[in-house]
């Protein structure tokens, strides 16, 4: 890969100013990843946007059949990702999988570049919303673990676990833009449903901590609840180390 330095001038960006490296597991996340990173950059040339160096790399084991079924375990082939596209020029890295983060030392420990944990990202992201009480919306490998709730009240927030049922919706929700992008309209009114309990038992944040589920921001407005996406939140932070000009991140 070509390394072009700033020539300086009216075409001109921070010499510092660094490049990420994506590493995909599923095609509709990585697209809202990208969404979201590039709506957060204020731009009129398009040398205002950073470098992006994406791998969406279907193949690699399903995380959640190697955690749920003791199937083959991704760890190397994320961690071989990293490296590839740290060699091609990435300075910072992401993979953009919550479940994948249950096996986060396995492949970031000892990664040539940086390494952001999606999960600590957006619990940080949460607590600076002004959450008090989240309800955590994720896969069946994070929810039997509880990370989010761990890291969650590591931080001082309280955490929600979901009512009967909810966590069977939210894993076909999951399934469903996986395969087609959206939720269906069936599974927008359960959705709806599901949010209002959510809200009715004081929960005030619900955070999507599934990378496929950025789309149930506006559900969650309506249910008169704060939304606070990992994907979202990863963007923004990726951003911060990527070196980028203040005045060109564009927050929330």
């Amino acid at each position: 890969m070509p390394v072009i330095p700033p020539p300086g001038g009216e075409v001109d960006w921070p010499a510092s100013e660094g490049t990420l490296g994506v590493v995909g597991v599923a095609p509709w996340a990585t697209l809202e990843f990208c969404r979201e990173l590039y709506e957060r950059v204020r731009a009129s040339k398009d040398w205002h946007f950073p470098r992006v160096l994406i791998d969406v790399n279907t193949k690699i084991p399903s995380r959640g059949r190697h955690l749920q079924l003791g199937e083959a375990d991704p760890s190397e082939a994320i961690a071989a990702t990293i490296r590839q596209l740290a060699a091609e020029g990435a300075t910072v890295a992401v993979v953009i999988c919550n479940t994948a983060h249950i096996l986060y030392e396995r492949w970031a420990t000892g990664s040539p570049v940086p390494v952001l944990d999606i999960i600590e990202e957006t619990i940080v992201a949460a607590g600076a919303s002004g959450a008090a009480c989240v309800a955590p919306l994720v896969s069946a490998s994070l929810a039997d673990r509880d990370l989010y709730g761990l890291r969650a009240r590591a931080r001082g927030l309280s955490c929600r676990a979901l009512p009967a049922g909810g966590q069977q919706l939210v894993e076909r929700l999951i399934e469903s833009v996986k395969v087609s992008g959206s939720f269906g309209r069936a599974g927008e009114t359960d959705l709806r449903a599901l949010l209002g309990e959510l809200a009715a038992s004081g929960v005030d944040t619900v955070v999507a901590g599934c990378t496929e589920l950025s789309g149930v921001r506006r559900i969650a407005a309506s249910a008169g609840l704060r939304f606070v996406d990992s994907n979202a939140a990863l963007a923004e932070a990726a951003l911060r180390r990527l070196r980028m000009p203040p005045d060109r991140i564009r927050n929330g």
